[in-house]
C-alpha cells in the first residue's frame, strides 16, 4: 500500500505532528512507501507568504530530510516543482525501509 499525503501533512502539519503520523504508518507492514508535497523555504515563497494568508508550513527538502530520520522513513526521490500553484515544491516517495 502506498499513502498519499499530497498538499496535506508535509505542508501544513506541525513537526510532531508528522513524525508522529509517519511512525505510526511503520507499525503496518502493508505501508511500503509515503507520497506528498512538501513546501520550498526559499525567498519567493517567505514574500507570498508575507502578503497572504497561507497556513502552509515551508520546511524545504534538506529540513525535511532531517525532520523525517527518527522515523525510520527515507527520501528516495525528490521532484522539484519550481512553478507550482501553492509554492508546494517537492514531491517525496519515503521507503519502508528501516534506516535505524
Amino acid at each position: 500500500m502506498i499513502c498519499s499525503l499530497e498538499g496535506g501533512l508535509f505542508e501544513y502539519a506541525s513537526d510532531n505532528e508528522i513524525q508522529s503520523n509517519l511512525e505510526v504508518s511503520r507499525e503496518f507492514p502493508e505501508v511500503l512507501a509515503v507520497v506528498g508535497s512538501v513546501t520550498r523555504a526559499d525567498e519567493p515563497i517567505q514574500r507570498i507568504r508575507q502578503m497572504g494568508r497561507a497556513a502552509t508550513r515551508p520546511r524545504g527538502l534538506e529540513v525535511f530530510r532531517t525532520l523525517i530520520e527518527e522515523t525510520c522513513w527515507k527520501i528516495t526521490r525528490a521532484v522539484e516543482r519550481p512553478f507550482r500553484p501553492g509554492g508546494s515544491s517537492l514531491e517525496l516517495i519515503g521507503t519502508g525501509t528501516r534506516i535505524m
